[in-house]
């Protein structure tokens, strides 16, 4: 068969024959529509925190739904247009909801700094070690240094290095590990910390 010459209502009806290829050109030629909804929308919503990737992501899933629900009234590229932008309307509607409000807000402390791109906003907050070592008292931080003591193989380098002002960033580079696994040893060295302080 060749493929070339179908038009989208007969790909629909072969995509509904459980025929791969169909269904393959199908969402291929309409993930560009998707594509161009995607960044439409995210230019007229810049300031609720959503992702270029999740309008993407539901502009495809009504490209999905028009592919079952399809009708044959009209054309397939009205209807699987109509219904990827109510899918991206559905979730830029989900953000504006009060509930969200905390996470459209938030700055992620990964930000780079606009004048060195080698700073991150991470760098320029003391670490909650840090803040330890000047708010608590002079026994609570001989507390704080023997703390290493009870500490694993594994973490007592890392509790050390953030305790002398090492940022999450640094520690990953001095140990050779990816900055995933040093914020996972650092939550748990923090709550180890407060149960034995």
């Amino acid at each position: 068969m060749d493929y070339k010459d179908l038009n989208d209502y007969e790909l629909v009806y072969q995509v509904r024959e459980s025929d791969d290829v169909a269904y393959s050109l199908i969402v291929k030629k309409y993930s560009h529509l998707v594509d161009m909804l995607a960044r439409i929308y995210l230019k007229k919503n810049r300031n609720i925190g959503i992702e270029y990737e999740d309008l993407f992501q539901e502009g495809m899933v009504g490209i999905l739904k028009a592919l079952d629900d399809y009708d044959a009234q009209t054309l397939f590229y009205t209807y699987a247009s109509l219904c990827a932008k109510r899918e991206m309307e559905r979730l830029i509607k989900a953000h504006k909801r009060n509930k969200h409000m905390i996470l459209n807000n938030a700055v992620s402390l990964n930000l780079t700094l606009k004048d060195n791109d080698d700073i991150v906003l991470e760098d320029l907050i003391p670490s909650p070690f840090n803040l330890e070592k000047y708010y608590i008292s002079e026994c609570n931080y001989n507390k704080m240094i023997d703390f290493k003591y009870e500490l694993d193989l594994d973490d007592s380098p890392i509790y050390e290095l953030k305790l002398n002002g090492f940022s999450t960033d640094e520690i990953a580079i001095l140990l050779d590990k990816n900055y995933k696994y040093i914020d996972n040893h650092l939550h748990k060295i923090r709550k180890k910390l407060l149960q034995f302080i």
